[in-house]
């Protein structure tokens, strides 16, 4: 039969103890950390300044008049309606998802568009969260004109 015995002293113990908290702390927080957040469900764009967002727009072939880009604030509902689903959809077709920003208050950037041919005034608007471009749609102001999402340009689909 074999016996071990060790010594040690309040101080040896009270390290190890932290050292075990601290442990499961970081665990905890590797585990929780990637879906606890909207920004970390999605990889979005950088949509900091104008310059940027005015990019990304001529990135995917659009024309924009820099000059004209409003901005509101906006609420993401908590819940979505039908319309809200339905817009949420469109985002997902491009590769977006507004889901995880449920609740969120995110700016909207309106830029106008002018390389859309019809003569029909075109919108480009971008939904952005904590500097990150996370959604948005093309968008005719005509009565019967389109919307689709934030995708490569193409006069087929934006002829209306």
């Amino acid at each position: 039969m074999f016996v071990f015995s060790f010594k040690t002293s309040k101080k040896q113990i009270l390290s190890m103890l932290v050292c075990v908290l601290v442990l499961i702390a970081v665990l905890i927080i590797a585990i929780v950390w990637p879906s606890g957040g909207a920004a970390e469900t999605l990889s979005p764009m950088v949509g900091k300044d104008d310059q940027q967002r005015i990019a990304f727009l001529t990135d995917l072939g659009y024309t924009v008049d820099s000059e004209s880009p409003t901005v509101r604030e906006v609420l993401i509902p908590d819940e979505f309606d039908e319309v809200f689903q339905q817009y949420n959809e469109l985002q997902k077709d491009a590769g977006m998802d507004l889901e995880p920003y449920h609740g969120k208050r995110v700016k909207c950037w309106t830029y106008k568009i002018l390389n859309i041919p019809g003569g029909e005034e075109v919108h480009a608007n971008i939904y952005v969260y904590k500097d990150k471009i996370i959604g948005g749609d093309i968008s005719s102001t005509a009565l019967d004109g389109f919307m689709h999402g934030l995708t490569k340009y193409s006069p087929a689909t934006d002829a209306g």
